[in-house]
C-alpha cells in the first residue's frame, strides 16, 4: 500500500483532529507519488469508475472488477459502519477483499498474503469464510495464525485528562498503522518492529498527538523502543534528542517512552507532561 493510499484510507471518514495528527506523526512525506487508481468500485452506487485519460491498467480493472463480483456476493456496504467504530478492524475487512482480488490481479496488497495462505490451507471455502467473517485487527491480517485463533486485540484504555490536557478523540491504531509509519521513514526491520502488537491507539490531548500501543510482552516492547531514536531521527531531521525522565527521550515536542508492555509516543506542546502520565495509566 502506497503512503498516500494509505493516509487516504486512514482520513476518509474520520474525525479532522484524528486525520491531523497522524501526518503530525508525518512531516516531511519522503514520496509525493500519488496512490490514486485510476479505476474504482463504489460499494455504496455498486458501480465501477474508470478514469478515461490516462486509462487504467489490465491489472487494475481486473482487480476492481474482481471485487465487484464479491460486493455482489457479500454485500460489502456492511463494512462501512466499522470505519468510525473500529478502523482498524474496518481496514482489515477492506485489505482482506483486496487480498482476494489481488489474487486475480496479481496487483501487490496487505492482505494478499493472508489470502493466498487460506486458499492454500483450505482453497475456495477457506476464502468464502474470510469474506463472512473479516480480519477482526490488521494483526490478524497480516499472520495467518492469530486469524486462525482469532486473537483480539488488547485494550488500550485513555483517561479523560492526561497532562492537564482533556482527551479529544481516540480511534484504534493497529499493526498495519505501526508498519506504515515506519515503512513511510524507510526504517530498516519495520515489519519485524511492528510485530508483536497487541492493541493500539491514536488520540488527541490538547494540542498533543498521541500513539498508545500495548505489546505482547517486554521483548516486542523492547525492539519497539530501539526503533524509535531511528523514527525520530529520520522523521523529525536534524532535532536533537534529549532527556526527558521519566520517559525514554525527547526530540523537540516529539516524547517517547516505554513502560512494561506499554508505549507511548506523543507530539505537541507539553507532550511530555502527557505521554509521562499516559504510562502511569499502566
Amino acid at each position: 500500500m502506497s503512503a498516500a493510499r494509505y493516509r487516504a484510507l486512514y482520513s476518509h471518514g474520520q474525525s479532522g483532529a484524528l486525520t491531523a495528527a497522524l501526518r503530525r506523526f508525518e512531516p516531511a512525506p519522503p514520496s509525493a507519488a500519488s496512490g490514486t487508481s485510476r479505476a474504482w468500485y463504489d460499494v455504496r452506487t455498486h458501480r465501477l469508475f474508470v478514469q478515461r485519460m490516462p486509462r487504467p491498467g489490465r491489472r487494475a480493472l481486473i482487480h476492481e472488477y474482481v471485487r465487484a463480483l464479491i460486493d455482489q456476493n457479500f454485500h460489502l456496504a456492511r463494512i462501512a459502519q466499522w470505519r468510525a467504530r473500529d478502523r482498524d478492524h474496518w481496514e482489515a475487512a477492506e485489505a482482506m477483499v483486496d487480498g482476494v482480488a489481488s489474487l486475480s490481479s496479481g496487483l501487490p496488497t496487505p492482505g494478499r498474503t493472508l489470502a493466498a495462505q487460506l486458499r492454500y490451507l483450505g482453497g475456495r471455502a477457506a476464502l468464502t469464510s474470510a469474506l463472512r467473517t473479516f480480519p477482526q485487527t490488521t494483526e490478524q491480517l497480516l499472520h495467518v495464525d492469530k486469524f486462525l485463533e482469532r486473537e483480539r486485540a488488547l485494550p488500550v484504555r485513555l483517561p479523560a485528562r492526561a497532562g492537564g490536557a482533556s482527551l479529544v478523540a481516540s480511534e484504534t491504531f493497529g499493526e498495519l498503522d505501526v508498519r506504515n509509519l515506519l515503512n513511510a521513514f524507510a526504517i530498516p526491520g519495520a515489519d519485524a518492529d511492528a510485530e508483536g502488537w497487541g492493541g493500539g491507539r491514536l488520540a488527541v490531548y490538547g494540542d498533543v498527538a498521541v500513539i498508545v500501543l500495548r505489546w505482547d510482552d517486554t521483548e516486542d516492547a523492547a525492539k519497539w523502543q530501539a526503533a524509535v531514536p531511528r523514527y525520530a531521527s529520520a522523521a523529525f531531521v536534524g532535532t536533537p534528542a534529549r532527556t526527558c525522565p521519566p520517559l525514554d527521550a525527547c526530540w523537540g515536542d516529539l516524547a517517547a517512552g516505554v513502560y512494561g508492555t506499554t508505549a507511548v509516543l506523543a507530539l505537541g506542546p507539553g507532550s511530555a507532561a502527557v505521554a509521562a502520565d499516559l504510562l502511569q495509566q499502566d
